[in-house]
């Protein structure tokens, strides 16, 4: 599944920071001397974050409309899978719709229609249904729409799935759903 937003959105991606010292001695100026310089070199990592406090893994193509989850920052299953939280707990997204591509080339064992065909399709319909979700129009929403569709991969697998979620417009964490919220 590939994600996407429908507005331009600014990303801050945290990297784990890393400080690197290097300093070097040496013994005397004498050419003959035998006296290697010394290096030291330091590393600094941070651990990315861990389980949220009461999250459970689950596959992304397993979550249901209502469910709030945040993305797992692990390149081994980035789009596989998610950590499911309640709502009231701070959270990136909510699933607001779960539907099955209609679109051209829809139908089982066709071949993919490409990433414009299928993404234009999923926005689409992303969007057609968000306002019946928060009871605002996008266009006028403090909220955003990020949307997962099927890859060229998971296509081959017959994965016609297209996930809706909101999500603020500023990237902050939600807390509580947002049915209804006319924001």
């Amino acid at each position: 599944m590939i994600p996407a937003f429908l507005r331009r959105c600014s990303l801050v991606v945290l990297l784990p920071a890393t400080a690197l010292w290097v300093g070097a001695c040496s013994g005397d100026d004498d050419p003959a001397s035998t006296t290697a310089p010394e290096t030291t070199v330091e590393v600094s990592t941070t651990e990315p974050p861990g389980r949220p406090p009461g999250a459970v893994e689950t596959g992304l193509r397993e979550i249901d409309p209502g469910q709030c989850f945040d993305t797992i920052e692990d390149p081994l299953v980035t789009d596989l899978a998610v950590w499911v939280l309640d709502c009231e707990t701070p959270h990136t997204y909510e699933v607001y719709d779960v539907i099955t591509y209609e679109g051209d080339g829809a139908g089982r064992g066709t071949d993919y229609p490409g990433v414009a065909t299928v993404q234009d399709w999923s926005e689409q319909a992303c969007y057609d249904r968000f306002e019946a979700f928060v009871g605002v129009r996008w266009t006028i929403s403090e909220l955003d729409i990020a949307v997962w569709w099927p890859s060229e991969e998971s296509w081959a697998r017959a994965d016609r799935t297209v996930i809706c979620t909101v999500m603020s417009d500023t990237g902050d964490q939600l807390t509580g759903t947002q049915r209804g919220s006319g924001r």
